[in-house]
């Protein structure tokens, strides 16, 4: 059923709440002031706090809210969404980023009429088919004159942003995690948090507009150490030897590499136990012998020596059959028990709401970054969702089992990335798979696209 929401109170805050279990905005310069605003349904014993958070500098406005059950009987959330925007529809048009692998965020527009439109993803992750972003614009808004609204989420999992122009031209936007799969149940005196929505306004264009949102990224979402910092020129050896290395050839690149300039060598996929293509190993990050008979740490002692960074590859999501770790524990994979698993790359994703696997990789990883004394991490995932069964997970969270993914998730890139302060980390997924500023709270750069070629690169 649904709910009868009131007014009760509301709050002017000198700076917003910090909710540690999902990225946000930061208010490092302690000047974003906040609108907490109360609702209540004394019925059902539920309260709903939206809190609105002012970011002056970037002409940028934040919203979320907050679901508390108040009562002493489980409630259902069937849909819990970040913020809602009602106003007249003056012939809008939409502007989507969207797009599949290597053709990653083309520019879309859509003329808005009656009914709903909406973009979305329920592949687990944000998506290369539809971005977590729109903007609105007038008819005749160009780059640089005009009336234009931009939404973006703060989120990494399914979401959906949904508009619908009624039958008196009123225009309603809502935006947050997508509803399709999501039921939570709600615990007495449990909340639920929703992501932020980031929301911004421009009458000077469609640039004008992009430089609130890249001003805001840059100030409000990059931790404060990589903000305006430049960026190492990258040597990868994936394309010169893909799985086919070995220490001497790897150093040979190495030398190449400085001798073009080159600040970081980076090792890509390969470099762990028996990797020599992509039917085995994942989940097994303990460097092969066979290959690098110094280990990962006199690998890089050796290229640190030549002047060069040392960077390294992980796909810590991901697990193949044929490894030890699904060996030892099968359970930790998701799939359907008793039927044969659909497999993406060859591999399967770990069930990252499993306390045990969140556990392992933070000490595996910790340990190959500390003992190889890592400068740059390329965070890969090469494949989306399927075969969503959880043999950890109870009925309540398999039935938001991706945004509770997205929480382990956020859970491990949290703990690494304090662990690791100085580590470059960027995020990749199978290129662009995951481009959104979820990703970018923990990793301040984003792998844009697989497609390395310049003219198609430039549109994406």
């Amino acid at each position: 059923s649904g709910c009868d929401l009131t007014y009760v109170e509301h709050d002017i805050l000198e700076h917003p709440p910090v909710f540690n279990d999902l990225p946000q905005s930061r208010d490092d310069d302690k000047k974003a002031e906040t609108l907490e605003i109360r609702l209540t349904d004394d019925i059902r014993g539920i309260n709903v706090v939206v809190y609105y958070v002012l970011f002056a500098d970037e002409d940028v406005i934040t919203r979320r809210a907050v679901y508390e059950n108040v009562s002493d009987h489980p409630f259902t959330l069937e849909k819990a969404l970040s913020m809602n925007l009602d106003m007249p529809h003056e012939n809008y048009s939409f502007l989507t980023l969207d797009g599949a692998w290597i053709r990653e965020r083309q520019l879309t527009e859509h003329r808005l009429d009656y009914g709903i439109f909406k973009v979305d993803s329920k592949k687990g992750v944000s998506s290369n088919d539809r971005n977590p972003f729109v903007a609105i614009k007038k008819e005749h808004t160009s780059e640089n004159h005009g009336e234009c609204y931009g939404i973006s989420l703060i989120y990494s999992g399914n979401f959906e942003i949904t508009c619908e122009i009624s039958p008196h031209r009123l225009m309603r936007v809502l935006a947050g995690i997508n509803s399709f799969d999501f039921r939570k149940e709600l615990q007495p005196h449990e909340s639920f948090i929703t992501p932020e929505a980031v929301l911004t306004y421009s009458d000077e264009g469609l640039s004008d507009l992009s430089r609130h949102f890249h001003e805001f990224i840059n100030h409000h979402i990059i931790k404060k150490k990589w903000r305006n910092v430049k960026r190492p020129i990258v040597y990868n050896n994936w394309e010169a030897t893909f799985f086919d290395f070995s220490e001497r050839k790897l150093i040979k690149l190495a030398k190449k590499a400085k001798k073009l300039g080159i600040e970081l060598f980076v090792l890509d996929d390969g470099w762990f136990k028996k990797r020599n293509d992509d039917h085995s190993s994942l989940g097994d990050w303990f460097a092969d012998k066979r290959k690098l008979p110094s280990g990962l740490d006199g690998l890089s002692k050796k290229i640190r020596k030549m002047g060069l960074d040392f960077g390294l590859w992980v796909e810590p999501e991901m697990v193949s059959q044929d490894s030890e770790l699904y060996r030892n524990h099968p359970d930790w994979a998701l799939q359907f028990p008793d039927i044969h698993p659909s497999l993406g790359r060859n591999q399967l994703v770990l069930d990252l709401t499993n306390p045990d696997v969140r556990d392992y990789l933070v000490d595996v990883l910790t340990n190959v970054f500390t003992d190889a004394e890592v400068s740059y991490v390329k965070w890969d995932m090469n494949r989306n969702f399927s075969d969503v069964f959880s043999h950890h997970a109870n009925k309540d969270v398999r039935k938001h089992y991706f945004h509770a993914y997205t929480l382990g998730l956020y859970d491990v890139l949290s703990r690494l990335t304090t662990a690791f302060p100085n580590i470059l980390f960027e995020s990749c997924a199978s290129g662009g798979n995951r481009f959104d500023m979820g990703m970018l709270y923990y990793m301040p750069q984003t792998w844009t696209s697989d497609d390395t070629d310049g003219h198609e690169r430039i549109k994406i």
